[in-house]
């Protein structure tokens, strides 16, 4: 799995000289919410649905200096509502400024693939905006909360434009 994540860094291009790095596992709370905007009538109507469950993953944290590092992740998502699912592999790639030597503002891209059966006009396939904070508790134990903004139209439907976006809060651990 560790082989994995560092394929996906070469995947997006990101090179950085790392003066310590550490991979690690993360989990807790996700909330999906998928919006859909329809502005076929000429007023724009929206309408969200939000489903809460969890997600799971990796994580490898490149520190570049004793304020800044790079981490990236890959989390499977699962959000849950009524029955139904929203499955997907996410994979956010974290610029973290620490502000003191535990509290960090994160921000970064992630992209994010619905792995659930979907119909032909969707696109399964989207790009986000992450911002967040986190807490390192100690050495190995930290705490994050964020949000993805959807910013990826995810249907081909004219006069209509879906949006996914995602909540997490969590707790990772670093080997």
């Amino acid at each position: 799995m560790k082989r994995l994540l560092l394929i996906a860094m070469m995947a997006v291009g990101l090179t950085v000289t790392a003066q310590e790095t550490n991979f690690g596992v993360i989990g807790g709370f996700n909330m999906t919410s998928i919006s859909t905007t329809d502005s076929s009538a000429g007023i724009p109507l929206t309408l969200s649905v939000n489903g809460s469950g969890f997600f799971a993953g990796f994580f490898v944290d490149f520190e570049v200096s004793d304020k800044f590092s790079i981490q990236p992740e890959l989390t499977y998502s699962a959000g849950f509502k009524n029955g139904d699912s929203v499955n997907s592999i996410t994979m956010p790639i974290l610029a973290k400024f620490y502000v003191s030597d535990k509290f960090s503002l994160q921000a970064g891209p992630m992209l994010d693939l619905v792995v659930d059966e979907t119909p032909q006009e969707a696109n399964n396939f989207g790009l986000g905006l992450a911002g967040g904070i986190g807490y390192d508790v100690d050495e190995n134990v930290l705490i994050v909360f964020r949000y993805s903004l959807g910013l990826t139209n995810r249907v081909n439907l004219n006069n209509i434009s879906q949006k996914v976006d995602y909540l997490q809060i969590g707790v990772g651990y670093k080997f």
